[in-house]
């Protein structure tokens, strides 16, 4: 099933939905070493980070001689922890664990899961901050002569041929008004914005916008002059929002313009757009930026099996966010002292097309299999609406034109559809809508396949196998560069698929 379907990798290196072949991968921990030990040892009173809770500056030579299993200590972003007794509660396991004893090891954290609240996490670890000593190199500045300059400028051809630095070319920012509106116009280079890739916050006059592009985030950060209204109707835009802004994508190769239209409170015409704040203008790294949670409200929880529910959750009124196909946000909770983070790819409503929910930016969806020895399941399942649940900004890189392409697209799944692999038949989830769309869609069909079926099972039985794989991939398209094959599951389940499709790009 060799083929030449290969992107670039996904989920990103620093994303909790990564799946590896090699590296950093879940191991099988001791018993009596899940999170929920750790949280419990955590209350404990036991002197985790070795000082019996004093804390200290601690110089860079020190830290680089606890570089041992047994005496184990780490930095991240300053702060120095002992984490020699977090050691068998590492899920990534102590290899993993071990690549940043003894020194900073911020990036390694920041690659593998950023989004994970270190802070609490190894709070009773902490034995103080880290020193940091840069000598500083003065150098005297004496005044170009005429010759120097001179020569520069018979160099100019040479100095002309550096290659300019890499990465996308960052956008252009623009604004204009009439008496009615105020329009912000960016022009991002970029041939694949969509309503999705812009995430628009804003609280009395201050605003913050949020634009995707590619593997950066540009902000455009303003005190605005004047108010602009909370919402307004009747009119007709691309995009509709609840709180007054409309947007318009013009798929141009030359600007990838993006045009955010905000209603004014009262007719007028402003000397300014107002002041920028310090965020506006910056280009960065998704990598680089900062997890960011708002409180938001459960509207209402559903039961979709046994033992998983689809909860709506309703954004804050000063946010209008959309999940990208594909993309996840994390959840995240206090649990007994420790906040415990959680990642989850956002689901529409429903699979049936009269059944989706058209409030586009206001609500997201999020189907959860609950654990009972989870650590934030437990919590997650025992919500109703009118709780409260925190949830970040979207993360992820699969890009929805990659769908363009595509003639014949297969998926392996441990938990959602088409070759679908459970337990038990409770185990399948929305299997009444999948059926019904079956019957709707000829070119669609789902193939259920139990490990643990019944003598009444008519169905497939059994595990992921090569064959089983071979037996539902289109025997045209095995060597074609247009075949995509998706997976998602656990750890183990998606490792299997990768392998089995050899060079084939799983996502």
């Amino acid at each position: 099933m060799a083929g030449q379907n290969l992107l670039p990798a996904f989920p990103a290196a620093n994303s909790p939905q990564r799946l590896q072949s090699t590296g950093r991968a879940k191991v099988a921990l001791k018993p009596g070493r899940s999170l929920m030990d750790w949280i419990r040892l955590g209350r404990s009173n036991q002197d985790l980070n070795g000082f019996k809770g004093s804390t200290m500056d601690i110089s860079v030579e020190e830290l680089t001689k606890h570089n041992k299993q047994e005496d184990a200590w780490i930095a991240i972003r300053g702060k120095v922890y002992n984490v020699t007794p977090y050691m068998e509660y590492h899920p990534g396991g102590i290899e993993e664990l071990m690549r940043g004893a003894g020194l900073d090891g911020t990036q390694l954290f920041d690659e593998v899961h950023k989004w994970v609240n270190f802070e609490s996490m190894l709070e009773k670890c902490y034995i103080g901050k880290l020193k940091v000593t840069t000598p500083i190199h003065k150098r005297e500045s004496t005044p170009a002569q005429p010759a120097q300059i001179k020569n520069l400028q018979q160099n100019g051809p040479a100095l002309a041929a550096l290659k300019p630095p890499s990465g996308p070319v960052p956008p252009r920012f623009d604004w204009f008004q009439n008496k009615n509106s105020v329009s912000l116009v960016i022009y991002t280079k970029c041939k694949h914005m969509r309503r999705d890739c812009v995430i628009i916050q804003r609280s009395e006059l201050t605003l913050l916008c949020i634009l995707y592009i590619e593997d950066y985030n540009y902000f455009v950060n303003i005190e605005l002059e004047n108010k602009v209204k909370d919402n307004y109707d009747g009119i007709t835009v691309h995009c509709y929002l609840k709180w007054g802004f409309r947007l318009h994508y013009e798929y141009k190769k030359e600007t990838g313009k993006t045009e955010i239209v905000f209603p004014k409170e009262t007719e007028s015409q402003w000397s300014s757009i107002g002041r920028f704040l310090d965020q506006h203008n910056t280009f960065r790294n998704t990598k680089d930026v900062e997890t960011t949670y708002h409180s938001c409200n459960i509207e209402s929880v559903s039961e979709v099996s046994h033992d998983c529910k689809l909860l709506c959750i309703h954004l804050p009124p000063e946010l209008s966010m959309c999940v990208p196909l594909g993309h996840h946000v994390h959840v995240q909770h206090n649990i007994s002292g420790m906040t415990i983070a959680r990642s989850y790819t956002a689901v529409i409503k429903s699979l049936l097309p009269d059944k989706q929910d058209d409030r586009l930016g206001s609500v997201i969806y999020l189907m959860i299999k609950i654990y009972k020895d989870g650590a934030l399941t437990p919590w997650i399942g025992s919500l109703s609406p009118g709780d409260t649940i925190d949830i970040s900004y979207p993360e992820g890189t699969f890009k929805e034109e990659r769908l363009k392409d595509v003639t014949d697209l297969v998926l392996y799944a441990a938990e959602i559809i088409l070759m679908f692999f459970n337990k038990t038949e409770k185990d399948i989830l929305w299997k009444d809508q999948l059926d019904s769309l079956t019957q709707d869609f000829k070119n669609f069909t789902v193939e259920y396949v139990l490990s643990e079926a019944n003598d009444n099972w008519q169905g497939q039985k059994g595990r992921v196998t090569k064959e089983i794989m071979e037996t539902f991939t289109p025997a045209s398209t095995k060597d074609s560069s247009n075949l995509l094959i998706c997976a998602c599951g656990p750890t183990a389940f998606t490792e299997i698929v990768s392998q089995y499709v050899d060079s084939n790009f799983v996502h």
